[in-house]
């Protein structure tokens, strides 16, 4: 493992130094204000995220409708701020003492970076755990990101495609019904999508009715979407029935198979899609800081949005419990309140900085929007109501204004208006790779993976030789050579661990290579092959087999 630093360290004289961690609508929102000071020399403004863009998520439902295509409501980081200095890498750590963050960049295992600062902007938002409810990671469709939306939409297109030539009707009916657990903004935009894609889709398909279709929306409380005053929330269920949706109320989901969505009055619906637009839990990096946590996991901050006794530790967004001085409360976790908290936690930095009081956040709602598919939403717009098409018209009209970026605006209003006078698309794009398991070919001296880098795949040597080799103080040594029929990479990926050791091919080799999650599945599901896994890292972690064939992955090295 190599580390650097971003540069030597501050230096006396130096502008202080920004670091902003996420790149959701809390940390870029933050940039952009702070965008001008890092342009004129104030300060010395970094963004680190995962992903090298942007991403407009009240518009991701439409993504699975095909309303607007997928890379239109994405904005690429480096060109929305040409004045920061961007790092894609994975967070690994942040040293609050020491005032440094460390990072991993991606596609570079092996190399961590350390970044000094001396304020940090905590915006990583909230990530999707499934794991409470049985089967629901493994069958359920979580519904967060752009990945997400595109596996969807090519989902619903195969299940459509499928119904067309199923011929026995207890299978027809459950491949077109259509299951979304979860009645909040998300789960009522999602329901609405798929309803409306898909009744508009079977027009299209000779052996499908439009009336055959089934989209269920469950949600356990009481009514739905209770960010909406009671009146707004009614329509929306009015709407929603009369469009076709089936919404039940005070039904809660507790497990999911491949076949089925199983409720908690122990009722099964048939399914061979259920979406699931809950589970909202903390991100992990969290769990890592200093500071209090809210009863739902997130960092608790103060009126100033800065830490309690972590000085120059500031935080915004889904991860942080903002006190709501209107309410008493915290302000929700949306994109009009993370962006109202990014503008104010720049402006107290700036004020930190030169010296100036901080300023306590206050924000009041400026409304709220909720669309129902074509042409109708609900909405209260500055405690005004509306609903039906004005409604839908204003939500589509805020988000357009809050998509950055021109160029992007002017493509979304282009899907739009495409929209109003041609079909919907239904073309299924498979992007995934024609073969699960591949080849792969390697010349003399090649290295197949380095020391440190992160275990991704099981490799099964075709024919050939590979040598194993270990850095010990500067200089590597030979620890094992495997040739035709064995493999290697097994212990890294079952244990979790990045590789102990390089390999790299010792002559003209070809090897069989599995991702990791397919052997992972493989490991658990086949008796057999777990068996032989189990003598293959006995042997190996014992050192029984011949000297110059021990272990690769030493999870103790």
């Amino acid at each position: 493992m190599s580390t650097s630093s971003e540069t030597n360290g501050p230096v006396k004289g130096d502008p202080p130094r920004v670091v902003i961690l996420g790149g959701g609508y809390g940390g870029i929102y933050t940039a952009l204000k702070l965008q001008r000071a890092a342009r004129r020399g104030r300060i010395h403004l970094s963004l680190v995220s995962q992903e090298n863009y942007f991403l407009a998520h009240p518009m991701l439902a439409e993504v699975v409708s095909g309303s607007i295509e997928p890379p239109h409501i994405v904005n690429p980081i480096r060109r929305m701020l040409p004045h920061v200095h961007f790092h894609q890498a994975r967070i690994q750590s942040v040293e609050v003492e020491s005032r440094t963050l460390v990072i991993n960049r991606l596609g570079q295992s092996s190399r961590y970076d350390r970044i000094p600062f001396d304020h940090l902007v905590i915006a990583v938002g909230s990530r999707t755990d499934l794991s409470r409810l049985p089967g629901m990671e493994e069958h359920a469709f979580p519904f967060k990101t752009l990945g997400d939306a595109f596996f969807l939409r090519n989902h619903v297109i195969s299940v459509l495609e499928e119904a067309e030539v199923e011929t026995d009707p207890k299978e027809k009916q459950d491949l077109l019904t259509f299951v979304v657990a979860g009645g909040g903004y998300t789960g009522v935009e999602v329901a609405s999508e798929i309803n409306s894609f898909t009744r508009e889709a079977a027009k299209s398909y000779r052996r499908i009715d439009p009336s055959e279709i089934r989209v269920i929306l469950l949600h356990r409380g009481s009514r739905l979407l209770p960010v909406l005053p009671d009146k707004l929330a009614e329509f929306s269920h009015r709407v929603m029935q009369r469009r076709g949706v089936e919404v039940r109320l005070n039904t809660a989901i507790t497990e999911a198979t491949s076949q089925s969505a199983i409720l908690g009055n122990g009722e099964t619906i048939s399914t061979r899609t259920l979406v699931v637009a809950l589970g909202s839990a903390p991100n992990q990096l969290l769990d890592v800081l200093p500071g209090k946590r809210s009863a739902r996991g997130r960092l608790v901050v103060d009126d100033t949005l800065s830490v309690p006794d972590c000085p120059g530790v500031w935080a915004v967004g889904d991860c942080a419990a903002v006190p709501d001085v209107h309410t008493g409360g915290t302000c929700p976790p949306t994109a009009q309140y993370a962006i109202r908290q990014a503008k104010h936690v720049a402006r107290n930095i700036l004020a930190t900085i030169n010296g100036k009081s901080l300023r306590p956040f206050s924000h009041r709602n400026l409304g709220v929007f909720v669309p129902l598919g074509r042409f109708s939403g609900a909405a209260e717009v500055l405690g005004l109501k509306v609903s039906g098409f004005l409604a839908w018209w204003l939500y589509r009209s805020y988000y357009l204004y809050q998509l950055p970026r021109l160029e992007r605006k002017v493509r979304v209003v282009t899907d739009w208006t495409l929209e109003l006078f041609f079909h919907r698309d239904i073309v299924r794009m498979d992007i995934a790779r024609s073969q699960g398991i591949s080849r792969a070919h390697y010349e003399p001296g090649q290295l197949i993976y380095r020391e440190g880098d992160l275990a991704r795949n099981f490799y099964t040597i075709l024919n050939g030789q590979v040598q194993v080799v270990r850095n010990d103080n500067g200089e590597d040594t030979p620890v094992a050579t495997l040739g035709a029929g064995e493999s290697f990479g097994e212990v890294s990926l079952l244990q979790g661990i990045r590789h102990t050791a390089s390999v790299r091919a010792l002559d003209t080799t070809d090897l069989l290579v599995m991702s990791g999650a397919d052997f992972k599945a493989l490991a658990t599901s086949s008796t057999q092959f777990a068996e032989s896994l189990a003598d293959v890292m006995q042997q190996r972690l014992s050192g029984s087999r011949r000297p110059e064939s021990a272990a690769d992955d030493d999870p103790v090295a």
